[in-house]
């Protein structure tokens, strides 16, 4: 992973992680940077570019899932999706330690956290077109909740900020599927542009 200084857009020295690193959660407070990759997760102390010891964690190894981790708003907790592994790692950040992994449906990918940081919402099956599935996890106990059906191959989820829907786009189906966080229960599918990755709500 390559750091950029922001003030002069120079590149500093790369750090070593994890074999064939996608995506990088930071800590609300600035202080950790988790990049996964590979099999592993590692923790980078922003202060001094130093990588960490390597956290543990199932297959991550898929290069077209986008959006495979989620920190809590706390900070406390990060989620990273193993997709090979159909599960989620849960780990603690004050001791960088992984936890029990969480089995999801197929496929695991994006992850979207509610801003109360009680609930995670993973959306799995990117890979299989024809099917699509919203676990949410009740993060007191990291206990699965029922599978919400939503369209094929779901490649990224976003959660409004008062909390109350979060928004799942199914990429090979072309829609995107509100959810009503307070009862997980699917609304109409929301027709949109096939193939299409990205989803984000205005401020």
């Amino acid at each position: 992973m390559t750091p950029i200084t922001i003030a002069t857009n120079t590149a500093g020295k790369p750090i070593r992680v994890g074999e064939s690193p996608q995506t990088i959660a930071m800590t609300p407070d600035g202080k950790t940077a988790y990049v996964i990759g590979g099999t592993t997760v590692t923790p980078i102390a922003t202060a001094t570019s130093t990588p960490g010891k390597p956290i543990q964690v199932g297959s991550v190894q898929s290069l077209s899932v986008r959006g495979a981790n989620a920190i809590t708003p706390d900070g406390k907790t990060l989620y990273v999706s193993n997709p090979n592994s159909g599960t989620v790692t849960p780990i603690t950040t004050a001791t960088n330690t992984a936890g029990t992994p969480i089995r999801v449906g197929r496929g695991p990918g994006a992850i979207a956290i509610t801003p109360d940081g009680k609930t995670a919402y993973v959306a799995s099956g990117l890979e299989y077109p024809g099917w699509g599935t919203v676990t949410p996890i009740t993060m007191a106990t990291n206990r699965p909740g029922k599978p919400i059906r939503v369209g094929g191959g779901p490649s990224a989820i976003v959660v409004t900020r008062d909390g109350r829907t979060a928004y799942v786009l199914s990429s090979a189906a072309g829609t995107v599927t509100p959810i009503a966080t307070a009862t997980n229960t699917p609304g109409k599918p929301i027709k949109a542009g096939k193939r299409a990755f990205a989803l984000v709500i205005a401020p």
